[in-house]
């Protein structure tokens, strides 16, 4: 059984950032910084801009510091078909290199190539985020791309259950949700590359995540989990192999008709997600998709 690598995708914590990340890397773990889906006010364009660009500059500081290795470090680009793709570009010069850069929605090769193309800086991985029907249709033409640094692939599921159409969203206590890990575990294992996991959604739910790390294990080509907070990072270090796949879950929807209501209450200031009271996150992509059904918004319980 392979060990899982976390991906951990940080708060900026101004304050006590060095312990933070320390915890982290000491769980051998890499610190990552999104400048994308998170990064958006959601119907205000210009908003959205003043976001990605302050959040741009919080990392640039962060990451020029002495005391930060950049072999541990990484950062989620916008894509190159956005208006703020060359923004961020722009924010990576004069950097140190990076362990990684996250490149979301990749769905055409000739795309992936402008991005290894035009990186100013030394960069360990691109790693490419399969989270559209597209991105799965095109899989086989992006991991045929001829470049070292694109050895891993990461899943972005959130994204997929809306290109889908799905709802309620099919997380990892769904068979579909395996399913769609097994079909990108093959293409991988053909292709010698290695697949970084979608996160798990549920912060405080420790044995469920310890059986999506347990099933992860299950899969030759996976070598990394993406997670949300220290909890699962360090549960990554800790986790012990165990023998066979877990039990088959099943699927229950967190919030069904609740999901839009729960999502309004709890959005948290300055960010376009909503962590509850059990600390379940709701993305934006599964809001939009209960919006979009007209569901009833009975009060979150």
């Amino acid at each position: 059984m392979q060990h899982l690598r976390p991906y951990h995708f940080a708060q900026l914590r101004e304050a006590a950032f060095l312990p933070y990340y320390a915890a982290i890397v000491g769980a051998g773990g890499i610190v990552c910084f999104d400048w994308e889906d998170s990064m958006q006010v959601a119907g205000d364009d210009d908003a959205t801009r003043a976001l990605k660009h302050a959040q741009r500059q919080q990392v640039r500081q962060l990451l020029a510091r002495p005391d930060l290795a950049g072999e541990h470090l990484a950062v989620r680009l916008n894509a190159p078909d956005t208006a703020h793709y060359a923004a961020d570009i722009q924010a990576l010069r004069g950097l140190p290199g990076l362990h990684a850069v996250f490149v979301p929605k990749a769905e055409h090769p000739d795309a992936l190539r402008q991005v290894l193309r035009e990186l100013p800086v030394p960069v360990r991985h691109v790693v490419p985020i399969v989270e559209t029907t597209a991105g799965f249709a095109a899989l086989p033409a992006l991991l045929a791309v001829p470049d070292a640094r694109l050895a891993l692939v990461a899943f972005g599921h959130c994204d997929y259950n809306l290109s889908l159409g799905l709802f309620p969203f099919r997380h990892q206590d769904a068979a579909q949700y395996w399913d769609w890990v097994a079909e990108l575990d093959a293409h991988l294992q053909a292709a010698g590359k290695h697949l970084l996991n979608s996160p798990v959604l549920r912060l405080a739910a420790d044995a469920h995540f310890q059986a999506v790390l347990h099933r992860l294990r299950t899969y030759p080509s996976a070598a990394g989990q993406i997670t949300l907070c220290l909890r699962q990072t360090l549960a990554c270090a800790a986790a012990a192999p165990a023998a066979g796949p877990p039990p088959a879950a099943g699927f229950t929807p967190d919030f069904g008709p609740h999901l839009t209501q729960c999502f309004e209450q709890h959005q948290l200031p300055g960010r376009f997600f909503a962590l509850d009271a059990e600390r379940r996150l709701i993305s934006p992509h599964e809001y939009a998709a209960a919006a979009h059904q007209h569901l009833p918004s009975p009060l979150c319980i």
